[in-house]
C-alpha cells in the first residue's frame, strides 16, 4: 500500500490559513477587502482584545445572495474571476476563493447579508469550517462578517500571537492603509469599544492622511500628480522634516491594492536621496494607477507581493513622479517654538507687508560695525503696529511696562516699485508677488531668488549661520550647506556634460596603496579621471597623483583622492560596472563638494554672503546639502512676538 495520501478539505483549508490567516490583521484585510470589492462606500471595523477574541466588520455594499452565502466559505469558491484567463488583468481585490474557508477552517464564524432586492437577509453561522446554521433575518443591506475565537483549534498558530495591543496595533496599520488606499470610503476602527480611526470617505486623500496622520504630517506633504504613456502616478510625499527612522509611513498602492514593493521603495529613495540624511525615510502615500496586464499580484495568498513587467520603465516613472513634487514647491525648513504659528508656509507674499508700497531694502554693513546696528534700528523704526479690530483680537497687542499703546496710524513707507513680468506695468511688490500666487511655477523659482534679491544681511551667528531679513521672517542659513548644495551641483553638471573638473597640482603628490587598492584603480583610471582625478603608476603599490578636482578642497591631496577612493570602494564593492558608475559617482561627488565647501566657523564679508546667495538662487534645490541637511531655516516676526510675549 501507497504512502500518499489526498488530505481532506479540513485539513488543507487549516494549512491554507497558514499562508492566508497570519494573524488578526489578516482576518480584517481579507474581509475589509471583499467590503470593497462589494462596492461599499462605508466599512466598520470593531475588533477586541487586539481581534483575537473578536472582530466584526460591517459594510453597505451590495451583499451576498442566498444561494451564495453557503458556498462561499468552500475552498476556492470565488465570484471574482471565472477562468485562468481572467488571472492576467485582475481588477479586484480578492480572488483567490482562500480567504473565507482559510477564515472559517480556525474560527468560528457568522455572517449575515442581504441584498437590495430581498426583504429579508440570510444569517449562516460556521464552526471550524463545518456550517452549524442557516436561516433567514432582518437586517440591513449590506453584509456583516463576525469572527471570534481566533485559532481556537490551531494553539500552535495561536501561542505564537503577541499581546492583544501589539495584535491591535497592526490591525490599525492595516485598516490605516486601506483606508488611505480608498478614501472614496468612510472607514471605522473600534477596539474595545472605542473609535480610534475615522475617516471621511469624501474622496480627498489629504482628508484621509489628516484623519490618520494629524495635521502635522497632512500640512508637510507634497502632492503628486504625473502621467506618462504607462502609468499614473497620484497621492502626497512628505517633506524632509517629518522623514521617519523606518518605512512606517510609506504606503505603496497599485490600482488602490495596498503592496510592499522594493522596486517602488527603492525609486522613492532615490528621488530623496540628496533631501535627506541617511537612514531616513520620506512619508509617502501614492497610488500607482497601471495596466493589470502589466503587472502580476498572484505571487503571494496574502497579495502583498507584486511583480511589474517593465521594472526600468517603472522605476523611472515613480522617481520622476516624486523628484518632480519635490521640486515643485519650497522645501525651506521653518523653525518652531512649540506651539500651532499661523505664519507658516513657504517664503512667500503671505509674510510680506500688506501694502502698495514697501521701504527701501538697506545695503549690508558688515556684522561687527557700530553703522550696522545703528541701520537696523533705524529701519526696525519704520514698522508700525498692525490695525487692532474686533475679528483680529487673538494676536492682541500688549503693551510692555511703562510703554504705551502704539497710534493705530498708517505707516509710511518709501515710495519704492516693482515691474510686473507678466503685464510689463509697474505695481508695488506685494502686487506683484500676488500676481505670481497665480502662477505656481513663477512662484517658487523665486524663493531663493528672493533671498539673494531682497534679503537684509544682519551678519554671521558663531561665524557659521548667516542671518537675513526678508520682509517679516528672520532667515537662517548654514553656510557650509549651502556651499555644499552649490558646488555638488555645479560637480554634478560638469561629470555628467563631461566638462573637465581637474585643477593640476603644482607639485605631484607621491600616494602609497595596498594591492587591492591598486588593482581597481586599474579597472578605474577614466572613472576617476572623470571626476577630476588624474594620477599615474609610480611602482610599487604607489601612484603620482597630478590633479584634484579643486585646488582648495579643505584638506591634502592625498587626504582627498583616499577618501574619495574609499567612498567609491564601499559603494561598488568589488569593481565596478556600468549599473554602479552612477552610485559611485554620486558618493564621489558628495564627498568632493563637503570637502570643497566654505567651512563652518570661517568668516565670510558681506560679498561673499551675496555671492553664495546668488549662487543658491541658482539651483533647483537650495534646500538641502546633498546628505539631506536643511540648508535654510526661517523664523516668522509672528513667532518671535510670541516668543517675547508681545501678542498672545
Amino acid at each position: 500500500m501507497g504512502n500518499i495520501v489526498v488530505l481532506d478539505e479540513g485539513t488543507a483549508n487549516k494549512i491554507a490559513a497558514g499562508e492566508v490567516v497570519e494573524r488578526p490583521a489578516s482576518v480584517v484585510k481579507e474581509l475589509v477587502e471583499n467590503s470593497i470589492d462589494a462596492g461599499a462606500s462605508s466599512v466598520s471595523v470593531e475588533i477586541k482584545n487586539g481581534g483575537i477574541t473578536f472582530i466584526r466588520v460591517s459594510d453597505n455594499g451590495s451583499g451576498i445572495e442566498e444561494d451564495d452565502a453557503e458556498i462561499a466559505f468552500e475552498r476556492h469558491a470565488t465570484s471574482k474571476i471565472r477562468s485562468s484567463g481572467d488571472l492576467e488583468a485582475i481588477a479586484t481585490l480578492g480572488f483567490r476563493g482562500e480567504a473565507l474557508a482559510s477564515i472559517a477552517s480556525v474560527s468560528s464564524v457568522e455572517l449575515i447579508t442581504r441584498v437590495r432586492k430581498n426583504p429579508h437577509g440570510i444569517c449562516v453561522k460556521i464552526q471550524g469550517g463545518s456550517v452549524m446554521e442557516i436561516k433567514e433575518t432582518g437586517c440591513a443591506v449590506g453584509t456583516v462578517f463576525t469572527v471570534r475565537d481566533l485559532f481556537y483549534n490551531t494553539p500552535a498558530r495561536f501561542k505564537f500571537l503577541k499581546k492583544d495591543s501589539t495584535e491591535a496595533g497592526y490591525i490599525s496599520d492595516m485598516v490605516s492603509r486601506i483606508a488611505l488606499a480608498r478614501p472614496h470610503i468612510s472607514m471605522r476602527l473600534i477596539s474595545n469599544g472605542a473609535t480610534v480611526l475615522h475617516t471621511p470617505g469624501n474622496n480627498d486623500l489629504l482628508s484621509a492622511i489628516f484623519s490618520i496622520y494629524g495635521k502635522d504630517i497632512a500640512r508637510q506633504t507634497l502632492k503628486i500628480d504625473y502621467e506618462d504613456e504607462r502609468v499614473r502616478i497620484e497621492g502626497y510625499a512628505g517633506k524632509p522634516e517629518i522623514a521617519r527612522s523606518t518605512r512606517n509611513y510609506q504606503s505603496i498602492f497599485i490600482n488602490g491594492r495596498y503592496i510592499k514593493s522594493k522596486l517602488v521603495s527603492s525609486a522613492i529613495d532615490e528621488a530623496y536621496k540628496t533631501f535627506l540624511m541617511k537612514n531616513k525615510f520620506p512619508f509617502a502615500a501614492i497610488n500607482i494607477k497601471i495596466n493589470p496586464l502589466l503587472v502580476d499580484v498572484n505571487v503571494h495568498p496574502a497579495k502583498m507581493e507584486i511583480r511589474f513587467s517593465e521594472e526600468k520603465e517603472i522605476f523611472r516613472s515613480i522617481f520622476h513622479a516624486v523628484s518632480d513634487a519635490l521640486a515643485a514647491k519650497s522645501l525651506v525648513k521653518e523653525a518652531h517654538v512649540g506651539y500651532d504659528v499661523k505664519d507658516s508656509g513657504t517664503i512667500d507674499n503671505s509674510s510680506a507687508p500688506g501694502f502698495k508700497y514697501v521701504q527701501q531694502r538697506i545695503d549690508a554693513v558688515p556684522y561687527n560695525t557700530p553703522q550696522k546696528y545703528k541701520s537696523f534700528e533705524a529701519e526696525s523704526t519704520k514698522h508700525a503696529m498692525p490695525e487692532i479690530t474686533s475679528e483680529s483680537n487673538k494676536d492682541k497687542y500688549i503693551p510692555q511696562v511703562g510703554e504705551e499703546e502704539p497710534q493705530r496710524e498708517e505707516p509710511q513707507y518709501q515710495d519704492v516699485q516693482y515691474e510686473s513680468k507678466a503685464s510689463g506695468e509697474f505695481c508695488g511688490i506685494a502686487e506683484a508677488y500676488d500676481e505670481a500666487e497665480e502662477n505656481d511655477a513663477e512662484r517658487l523659482e523665486t524663493d531663493a531668488a528672493r533671498l539673494a534679491r531682497d534679503a537684509v544681511i544682519i551678519g554671521q551667528a558663531f561665524n557659521t549661520y548667516i542671518i537675513l531679513e526678508l520682509y517679516n521672517e528672520l532667515i537662517i542659513l548654514d553656510q557650509h550647506a549651502a556651499h555644499e548644495r552649490i558646488m555638488y551641483e555645479g560637480l554634478r553638471r560638469k561629470y555628467i556634460n563631461r566638462d573637465a573638473i581637474c585643477q593640476q597640482l603644482i607639485s605631484p603628490v607621491v600616494i602609497e596603496l595596498t594591492n587591492q587598492e591598486i588593482k581597481f584603480l586599474e579597472e578605474t583610471a577614466e572613472f576617476l579621471e572623470s571626476l577630476g582625478f588624474i594620477y599615474e603608476s609610480f611602482g610599487n603599490n604607489t601612484i603620482m597623483l597630478r590633479s584634484i578636482p579643486y585646488g582648495d578642497i579643505g584638506i591634502s591631496a592625498k587626504e582627498a583622492f583616499i577618501e574619495v577612493l574609499d567612498k567609491i570602494i564601499s559603494s561598488a564593492g568589488s569593481g565596478l560596472d556600468k549599473n554602479s558608475y552612477g552610485a559611485a559617482a554620486e558618493e564621489a561627488l558628495y564627498t568632493i563638494a563637503c570637502k570643497a565647501a566654505v567651512k563652518a566657523n570661517k568668516r565670510l564679508d558681506s560679498a561673499e554672503i551675496r555671492s553664495l546667495l546668488e549662487d543658491l538662487a541658482k539651483l533647483d534645490n537650495p534646500y538641502t546639502c546633498p546628505h539631506g541637511r536643511p540648508t535654510i531655516v526661517k523664523l516668522t516676526k509672528h513667532e518671535l512676538e510670541k516668543m517675547f510675549k508681545r501678542i498672545v
